[in-house]
């Protein structure tokens, strides 16, 4: 049993001391918090830098493989081949003037420097736009001939054209090429048929030439002497490309990188979006000859293709050899910058203040077939 003075001299800890060791475990957690936040801010500034250039690399990518090989035809330029439309519309015309088309929107004035599919709507005001057209190799080499009577195309399988009805296609030799869309792909004994009736064409035979002009209807055989026939080798299929890049608010309302494919109608899945967090697209095109840009200027400079070659100052755009494109890309989240971030764009020096990352990225690509 405890006697009086056992009890008493039982003691705890003080209010001082109490108030001693609370004080010391709030400076503990305040400095794990700290530990917490900066930890947190690092990761965020990181992943946001990582984003960025990531989202660089796969947009200079794109693009660069694109414009290196706008106008491919095969095996010859486009000023040395005849190209025949038999796709249903759209079907854009593809020539050595539109394999590669800038164009330059007014915000100002509501109108861009040269006409623009109806689909291009709520471009960010002062950015540039880019039209590539080209045939994109899949190694669909033929494995028979084409005939007077029998147009449908065989090509050998497995290849990566993966293609499928409605899209458009251009068969091609040395000297001339056919844009058409595929009715139906159908694979059997190491070769891929391709037909294009004329539900998606406006004519079923492959001819040099027809009694009516694109897009009317030539459903019939090809008349006299006028039947082309393609041969393997030289002859391949390759899919036809028409991409039209261009800056606007994506669904975050982030600026972003869409595409148009003009060889499609308007749907929910074209344009798309591409890209997110591409701020702003300007792209200045060399001018030359002999594989040589004399000069650089944007796409204000150029008339409305076709135009007609020659002058003192080019303007035809047959005449662009490279495309120097610069983007600014910005971070999808805000506030990962400690006060203002200063940079240079379009030769101005721009503040800002959200706390973004932006950063410039700049190439000059070369396009192939106009450098020899």
């Amino acid at each position: 049993m405890k006697t009086n003075n056992e009890i008493l001299n039982q003691s705890g800890y003080s209010l001082v001391e109490l108030m001693i060791a609370m004080a010391l475990g709030t400076f503990l957690l305040a400095g794990v918090i700290q530990i917490f936040s900066s930890s947190k801010q690092s990761y965020r500034l990181q992943d946001g830098q990582s984003r960025v250039q990531e989202n660089a690399r796969y947009v200079l990518e794109l693009l660069g493989r694109d414009v290196r090989e706008a106008g491919y035809t095969g095996c010859r330029g486009l000023d040395k081949i005849s190209i025949i439309r038999i796709g249903n519309a759209p079907l854009p015309i593809f020539d050595v003037k539109s394999a590669v088309i800038g164009r330059w929107w007014d915000q100002g004035s509501g109108s861009w420097s040269n006409a623009v599919p109806t689909a291009v709507t709520g471009v960010v005001a002062g950015t540039d736009m880019i039209t590539i057209q080209k045939g994109e190799s899949c190694g669909a080499t033929l494995t028979g001939n084409t005939t007077a009577s029998n147009a449908n195309i065989q090509v050998v399988s497995p290849n990566s054209c993966r293609l499928s009805a409605g899209d458009a296609t251009m068969v091609t030799d040395c000297s001339t090429a056919h844009i058409l869309r595929a009715t139906n792909v159908s694979s059997g004994g190491g070769s891929e048929t391709i037909a294009h009736a004329v539900s998606a064409n406006t004519a079923t035979h492959l001819c040099t030439g027809y009694p009516n002009s694109y897009p009317t209807s030539n459903a019939g055989a090809c008349g006299s002497g006028l039947s082309k026939t393609y041969t393997s080798p030289p002859a391949q299929l390759l899919k036809f490309i028409s991409y039209s890049y261009f800056i606007r608010p994506g669904v975050n309302g982030l600026n972003s990188l869409w595409r148009l494919d003009n060889t499609r109608g308007i749907s929910a899945r074209n344009p798309i979006e591409l890209v997110e967090g591409v701020e702003d697209m300007q792209i200045t095109y060399g001018i030359g000859a002999g594989g040589i840009a004399s000069t650089y200027a944007d796409a204000a400079t150029f008339p409305t293709p076709p135009a007609a070659p020659g002058g003192a100052v080019p303007n035809d755009w047959s005449d662009v050899i490279s495309a120097r494109i610069a983007l600014l890309f910005e971070s999808a989240d805000a506030n990962l910058t400690i006060g203002n971030q200063v940079y240079t764009w379009n030769g101005a020096t721009v503040t800002s203040s959200d706390g973004r990352i932006r950063r410039v990225f700049s190439t000059t690509i070369n396009i192939r077939n106009r450098m020899l």
